[in-house]
């Protein structure tokens, strides 16, 4: 079982991605009607949010928050049988919010990215295997090979989170005065490529027997009630 720093250190995560989402969504209203002034992220593209690329934005923008929520929880009632049938609902839910939604949308947005073709290279292929970890968690579940199911579904669920991570480094980038097309560039790359390398890692060593995480969060967010529960006699 974890010890206690493990699990402090997981609620703080925990905590601070959902600080990042909820910022990230407060952002949202300045996209409605799309604001070019206060808007950080649409500044500069007052002549190019035409056509295409303004239809797959709100495409975007709107189906990723859906989908981080989604797949946390996924992560979360996976291997619970009180959550079975949800579990298949919101799995099928989310293979056709990347497929059909997030996935053109990535590609469109990664075309125009800021800073040019490196970090268009590093957007477009998270999209690409967002939706490949996508597919090959859908492929695992229907095989009912729940190892490498479960396996695809930490990648994929890390691939989500991705704007998350790339959030963080940006703040942290803007806090170091060192911001610029190359820290952009690298962002662009390293939001999703060190998160999935140490997950490659950590799956790859010998012996490797750390819980996943949805077990350790639901256990020790349910151990209160299970404690104070009745035995039957």
């Amino acid at each position: 079982m974890p010890t206690r720093s493990t699990r402090i250190l997981l609620a703080a995560v925990a905590i601070l991605f959902t600080r990042v989402l909820l910022g990230i969504l407060l952002e949202y209203r300045w996209y409605f009607p799309a604001d070019f002034d206060k808007s950080a992220f649409l500044s500069g593209r007052r002549y190019t949010f035409t056509g295409l690329y303004h239809a797959f934005f709100y495409s975007h923008i709107l189906s990723g928050p859906v989908a981080i929520v989604l797949a946390s929880f996924l992560i979360l009632s996976g291997g619970r049988a009180q959550f079975r049938c949800w579990h298949r609902l919101a799995g099928r839910a989310l293979v056709l919010i990347v497929l059909c939604l997030l996935f053109p949308s990535g590609l469109v947005m990664a075309y125009q990215a800021y800073a040019g073709p490196p970090a268009a290279a590093g957007f477009g292929i998270l999209s690409l295997l967002t939706a490949a970890a996508a597919l090959m968690t859908a492929y695992h579940a229907r095989a009912r090979n729940f190892a490498l199911h479960r396996r695809w579904a930490e990648r994929c669920f890390l691939l989500l989170i991705s704007p998350l991570i790339l959030r963080l480094i940006a703040g942290a980038v803007i806090v170091m005065d060192i911001e610029s097309e190359l820290t952009y560039r690298l962002n662009a790359w390293l939001s999703w490529l060190v998160p999935l390398v140490i997950y490659e890692m950590l799956r790859s060593r010998k012996n490797f027997a750390v819980p996943p995480l949805w077990i350790i969060v639901v256990d020790e967010v349910t151990s209160p009630w299970r404690e104070s529960r009745p035995r039957d006699s």
